[in-house]
């Protein structure tokens, strides 16, 4: 997570999906995450809240929700939590 110095390893395989994926992740930093394909539906965008995203085989940061969940555990490297001012919300 952004500002935490300290990385976390997580078992992607136990989960079920990304909703699943989330709620771990948000009990894990005690923050509100949302997936890329939920920005739109933000109300209150001062509010303080996470976007979850995902680096790839290339180095691309990507948003975390748009390709099917088999797709993306073959292909995420590592998780990254990123403020949502921070993605341009």
């Amino acid at each position: 997570m952004e500002g935490i110095p300290i990385g976390r390893k997580l078992d992607l395989l136990a989960q079920d999906g990304y909703h699943e994926l989330v709620k771990t992740l948000e009990h894990m930093f005690d923050t509100t995450i949302i997936l890329g394909s939920e920005m739109e539906e933000v109300l209150q965008p001062e509010r303080w809240w996470h976007v979850l995203t995902y680096e790839d085989d290339e180095g691309d940061l990507i948003m975390v929700g748009d390709i099917p969940w088999e797709m993306f555990l073959s292909t995420v490297k590592r998780l990254r939590i990123v403020r949502g001012d921070k993605m341009g919300c």
